[in-house]
């Protein structure tokens, strides 16, 4: 694997304040990230938001060999304005890099405090344990780092010409955020959004993946990035919304039947007979659906949604 493979994608915004920057790189595991998947097509991006009165990096993709590429493309810069780092969540393939932005690169680092919780946690070290046996080549020099600003549920960042409104939208996980520009209608939703589907980690973020996709509807946005799928149309969020709706009215129907037993929700999608190539079919009458699809990844979090929403109907 070469040092990075960070490129610019300048098809995915239409103004130059935007820049998205998109690593590819192995899929490792869903369960526990233990091991390398048949796909190798991940796919990750980040974005630079550069106002009249600082720079914003969102996210620090996996590694801060990421971030060096990065960091030489945006300090080519006159003005020479500060730069801001935030991060969306805690996962690995969002916060890895934040270790480049220390020591004489030192930023600030803007997250949810349940992001800073995380980073500090015992489980998050025993990840990147496992990752660094497991893949050595690639994840040595990764260090958690926490953010060092935190906020509960939203942060306004003023830049003048743009202001940045940050705030929280959970479902996906606990800690994630999201970012509104209102002035360019532009929604930075990470992994709230995605294609073919989102993924759902808990039964306690069933209700909160519901009331995060309402309110991004509501902000009526004419462009959505998403840090997987590769899409800027505001269609994503209804179609990830009627996806979640047609698994509850899909469980529904199954519990009007008969309770399900923890056997029947290891083959969840069986169980409501909602196949990934019936939600892949669905979500292409409404967005573009990229080619080649993982399925092994996204089966895997399509059952683990449908298990979730069942449970959740159950409690």
């Amino acid at each position: 694997m070469p040092m990075s493979d960070i490129t610019i994608v300048p098809q995915m915004s239409q103004d130059g304040r935007v820049r998205v920057y998109r690593g590819s790189r192995l899929r490792v595991s869903p369960n526990n990230f233990s091991g390398p998947t048949e796909f190798d097509g991940m796919e990750v991006d980040c974005y630079l938001l550069t106002t009249d009165r600082f720079r914003l990096l969102c996210d620090t993709s996996i590694r801060p060999e990421d971030m060096a590429v990065i960091f030489e493309d945006i300090s080519v810069d006159p003005a020479k304005k500060p730069l801001l780092v935030m991060n969306s969540h805690a996962d690995w393939d969002h916060s890895w890099g934040n270790s480049y932005f220390t020591g004489e690169r030192t930023a600030p680092i803007i997250a949810h405090e349940h992001c800073r919780t995380r980073l500090q946690s015992e489980r998050e070290q025993t990840l990147l344990a496992d990752f660094q046996r497991s893949y050595p080549n690639h994840f040595h020099a990764v260090v958690l780092t926490p953010p060092t600003i935190t906020f509960p549920d939203r942060l306004s960042l003023a830049g003048g010409d743009l202001t940045i409104e940050l705030f929280s939208a959970p479902g996906h996980c606990r800690d994630h955020i999201a970012a509104w520009i209102a002035e360019l209608r532009l929604l930075l939703a990470f992994d709230a959004v995605e294609t073919p589907l989102p993924l759902i980690k808990n039964v306690a973020g069933v209700q909160d993946m519901f009331s995060t996709l309402e309110h991004f509807a509501s902000l009526q946005p004419q462009r959505v990035l998403c840090s997987h799928g590769g899409t800027t149309s505001p269609r994503i969020i209804n179609a990830n919304l009627t996806y979640f709706r047609e698994i509850e009215r899909r469980c529904r129907a199954v519990l009007q039947q008969r309770l399900p037993t923890e056997k029947d929700l290891e083959q969840a999608a069986a169980l409501i007979d909602y196949s990934l190539d019936e939600v892949a079919a669905d979500a292409s009458r409404m967005i573009e659906i990229p080619e080649p699809l993982d399925r092994p990844f996204y089966s895997g979090a399509h059952n683990n949604n449908i298990r979730y929403i069942m449970q959740w109907l159950m409690s």
